[in-house]
Parts: structure tokens; sequence; C-alpha cells
């Protein structure tokens, strides 16, 4: 069992580390690959799964979770697959949209503390100007402001990959 956790966290330390540098370095020309190789790791993670699944089966001669959780991974890996690419041209109209209300929000309720405590709130409206205007250029530049959105993700996967090879240093006994 500690062999396959160990396995696992390989397994995502590769993962994070190779699409983290594919992201930084080739973000436009990178989107395909990242959508293979999340799919690809899904699908060998359920099969994986499947294989721990039939491997506790043989063992103990009851049914798991393993095998259905394994099925379940591959066909969210084929799923990926067929719909990414239209979700990916979402995104900044979504989070243009979500930053924009968040902005007004924060406007609104700066405004509504003012009653209660008589100081101009200038740090908050300026913080919810930001916000609005962020969500525009959202919506109004979404290939920029997607591009600029995978590279932060790229350079969060090489963080997150250094944090699993320092676990997998800590927890190899």
């Amino acid at each position: 069992m500690v062999k396959q956790f160990q396995l696992y966290r390989w397994l995502r330390f590769l993962f994070l580390l190779i699409a983290g540098i594919i992201i930084v370095i080739k973000p436009t020309a990178s989107v395909n690959v990242i959508i293979y190789l999340v799919s690809s790791y899904i699908a060998i993670y359920g099969i994986l799964s499947i294989i721990d699944g039939l491997t506790i089966k043989k063992a103990t001669g009851e049914n798991n979770l393993s095998i259905g959780l394994g099925i379940g991974a591959i066909i969210i890996a084929l799923v990926i697959l067929a719909v990414a690419k239209i979700l990916i041209k979402l995104v900044p109209p979504l989070l243009g949209i979500i930053l924009i209300i968040n902005g007004i929000n924060q406007f609104r309720d700066s405004h509504d503390t003012r009653k209660y405590v008589n100081v101009t709130p200038w740090l908050d409206y300026f913080y919810s100007a930001l916000m609005v205007a962020a969500g525009v250029v959202f919506i109004l530049e979404p290939s920029r402001t997607l591009v600029l959105i995978y590279q932060l993700v790229g350079v969060i996967l090489i963080v997150l990959a250094v944090f699993e090879f320092i676990n997998s240093r800590l927890y190899r006994n």
C-alpha cells in the first residue's frame, strides 16, 4: 500500500512539474498538450485505481470502490478531451462577470459601512474600481487574459510540484 501511495505521489509530481513548465514556457501553444496531459493523467490514475481494486478483490474476495472510481476517472478523461477547448474559452468572460459583480458588491458594502463608521473608505472604493476594471478587461480581452491566467496556473503547478517532491522525501519511509 505504501508503494502505491508513493507511486501516486510521483505521478502527481511529474504531472505538475511537466504541465507547469510547458505552460510557463509556451502558454498559447501548449493548450492542446495540456488538455492531453490532464486527460492522460486522469486516465492513468483510473487504470491504476482499477488495478488496485482488482488486486484487493483478488486478495480479499470483496468488491471495493476502487474499480468504480477507476472507471469513472477514465470516463472523465474522455469527457475532458471532448469539452475542454470549449470550457477554456469561457473562463475569461465568466471571471470578468464575477469580478464586476464582486466589485459592485464591494463598493456597495463599503458605502453601506460608511453609514455606521464616519470614515470614507477610499481604499475600498479604489479596490472595487480595480475589480470592475479587471472584469471589463477580462470580458473585452479574453485571449490576453487567458494567457496571463494560464501562465499563473503554470507557476502554481511548478510550486505544487516542488511541494509534492518535498513531501515525497519527507514521507518516503
